[in-house]
C-alpha cells in the first residue's frame, strides 16, 4: 500500500534540499571569489614592492657618497622598503590592524562556513526525503531511475561531508561537487521523476534487490565524487606545471588560468588530490566488483544464467574493466598522475552512458527505469 501523503512529503523535501543546495553553492563560489580577490590584490602589493625594493636599490648603487654617507630614509630598512609593508598571501598585511582587532573578537562566519552548514542542512532534508520514499513505498528506494538518482545523490554529499570534516581543506572543492549534484537532481526532477508505486512482479520478494543495488547505488555514489577529484587533479597539474614554467603560457606565473588560476591556489596539490582520488576509486572498484557478482547470482536466480550479454551487465563489465585499467595505471610509475586520472574520468563517462543511454534507449532485460 503506497502512502501518498508521505511520498508528497519526500517530494517536496528533496525540493527543499535542492533550494539549500543552490544556497550553498552560492556560498562555496563567494569563498572562493573573495579569496582569489584577496590572492591577487596580495601578489600585486608584492610585485609593487619587489618593484619598489629594486628601484630603491638600483638609486642607491648610483648615488655618489657625500660626507659621512647618504642619510637613511626614515622608517626603512637597507633596502629601501619599510619592514612592515610585505604583503602574505593570506590577503592581511603582516602585523595589519585586521590582525589586531580581531585577535581577541571572536571570529564571524565565513562565506565557506555557511556554505557548508548549508549543504549540511541541505544533505540531512535530502536524506530524510530519501527515507520517506521508502517508507512511503515500504521498500528501498532505488528500484527506478529517480530514486537510484536522489539515493545516489544523497550519498555523494554524505562522503564528501565526512571527507571535509576530517579534512578542512578540502572544503573548497564544494563547488564542484554540489555543482554537479544539483545537476543531477534538476535532472532528475525535471525528466525521470515518478510517482510513487509498488514493484514490478519482476523485483518482488528478492533480497538482492537490496544488496545487488545498494552496492550499485554505492558504486556510483564514489564514481560521481572520485570524478570530480580527478577532474580538479588534471587542472591543478596542469596550473602547477605552468607556474614551473614547464608548459606553454604567457609567462611562468601561469596568468593564462586568469582568475581560475587564482582558485587553483586554494586547492590542495595534485598530488594529494591524486592520492585522495586513488582511495576513493579504490573502494569504488571493489564496489563494481560485487555489482558484478550479485549482479550474476541474481541473474541465475531470475532469468536461469549467471551471463546473459544484457546490455546492462555488459556495460558494468566495461565499467569494472576501465577502473581495472586505472588502479593498474596508478600502480604503474611511468602512467601514474594525469595518465592515470584521464583513465578514471573515462570510467566515469562510461557510468554516464551506462545510467542514461542504456537505461532510456538500449531495450534489455534490465529495462527497470520506470519511465
Amino acid at each position: 500500500m503506497i502512502d501518498q501523503q508521505l511520498a508528497e512529503v519526500s517530494n517536496l523535501l528533496i525540493v527543499v534540499a535542492i533550494v539549500l543546495y543552490v544556497l550553498a553553492l552560492f556560498g562555496f563560489t563567494a569563498d572562493l571569489a573573495a579569496t582569489t580577490a584577496r590572492r591577487s590584490d596580495a601578489r600585486i602589493a608584492a610585485e609593487e614592492a619587489r618593484r619598489a625594493e629594486q628601484a630603491a636599490q638600483a638609486e642607491q648603487r648610483q648615488a655618489v657618497p657625500v660626507g659621512a654617507g647618504a642619510p637613511a630614509v626614515a622608517g626603512s630598512d637597507v633596502s629601501g622598503v619599510p619592514g612592515d609593508a610585505s604583503p602574505d598571501l593570506s590577503g592581511h598585511p603582516s602585523g595589519g590592524a585586521g590582525s589586531a582587532d580581531t585577535a581577541g573578537a571572536p571570529r564571524s562566519l565565513s562565506a565557506q562556513g555557511f556554505a557548508f552548514l548549508i549543504s549540511t542542512a541541505a544533505t540531512v532534508a535530502h536524506t530524510i526525503g530519501v527515507v520517506l520514499r521508502a517508507v512511503a513505498t515500504e521498500r528501498v528506494p532505488w528500484t527506478n531511475m529517480y530514486e537510484f538518482a536522489v539515493t545516489s545523490a544523497a550519498l555523494v554529499m554524505v562522503c564528501f561531508l565526512v571527507f571535509s570534516i576530517r579534512r578542512r581543506d578540502l572544503r573548497v572543492l564544494g563547488t564542484f561537487v554540489v555543482g554537479p549534484i544539483l545537476l543531477l537532481l534538476f535532472i532528475a526532477q525535471r525528466f525521470w521523476i515518478v510517482p510513487a508505486a509498488q514493484l514490478t512482479p519482476s523485483l518482488q520478494n528478492s533480497h538482492w534487490l537490496v544488496i545487488h543495488i545498494g552496492v550499485a547505488i554505492l558504486a556510483t555514489a564514489l564514481s560521481i565524487l572520485g570524478a570530480v577529484v580527478a577532474g580538479m587533479q588534471l587542472l591543478q597539474a596542469r596550473h602547477e606545471r605552468a607556474l614551473a614554467g614547464t608548459v606553454d603560457a604567457p609567462d611562468a606565473s601561469g596568468e593564462h588560468w586568469g582568475r581560475f588560476g587564482h582558485v587553483l591556489d586554494r586547492l590542495p596539490a595534485s598530488t594529494t588530490l591524486e592520492g585522495l582520488s586513488f582511495r576513493i576509486h579504490s573502494v569504488g572498484f571493489v564496489c563494481w566488483t560485487f555489482t558484478l557478482i550479485f549482479g550474476s547470482i541474481w541473474a541465475r536466480e531470475a532469468w536461469g544464467r549467471y551471463w546473459n550479454w544484457d546490455p546492462k551487465e555488459v556495460w558494468t563489465f566495461v565499467i569494472w574493466v576501465i577502473y581495472a585499467a586505472y588502479l593498474h595505471a596508478r600502480a604503474t610509475g611511468g602512467f601514474r598522475g594525469s595518465r592515470a586520472a584521464w583513465l578514471a574520468l573515462a570510467g566515469f563517462v562510461a557510468v554516464v552512458f551506462n545510467y542514461t543511454i542504456v537505461n532510456t534507449v538500449i531495450n534489455g532485460l534490465h529495462s527497470y527505469s520506470g519511465l
